[in-house]
This record gives structure tokens, C-alpha cells and sequence, in this order.
């Protein structure tokens, strides 16, 4: 299992942003197998195979910085 961290003081007050994560994910075809918020909202872990690391890695950098919506 490789785990990937999403980290941003903006997450708290920004809708959307667990279903911006996990949409592209799903578009890139990657499994979600662990999903963990901290308490504090500014944060948010996702597990994923190791063979789909890199693909999660692109898919959510360029939801976030490559596409900015």
C-alpha cells in the first residue's frame, strides 16, 4: 500500500475538495483502498496500490495545478 497525502489550509473552508480528489482518481482509474481525514480538515490520506502510486500522483497534481478551476 501506498499512501498519498493532500495537504492545504484551504481544504477546510473549500467545498468540494474530497470529491475533486476522488473523481480524478477514478478517472485515472485508480483504486482508493484506505481513505483518512484528520480532525483538523487540513488534510487527507488516501491509500492506493503500489503499482497505481504514480498514476494517483498526476491525477490529483494536475486536478489541482495543472487545471485550475
Amino acid at each position: 500500500l501506498s499512501l498519498v497525502a493532500v495537504v492545504g489550509r484551504g481544504m477546510k473552508a473549500t467545498r468540494g475538495t474530497a470529491g475533486r480528489i476522488f473523481s480524478a482518481l477514478a478517472h485515472a482509474n485508480v483504486n482508493v483502498k484506505m481513505i483518512d481525514q484528520g480532525s483538523s480538515e487540513l488534510n487527507i490520506i488516501i491509500g492506493v496500490q503500489d503499482k497505481d502510486f504514480e498514476a494517483a500522483i498526476k491525477a490529483i497534481y494536475d486536478i489541482f495545478v495543472t487545471i485550475r478551476l
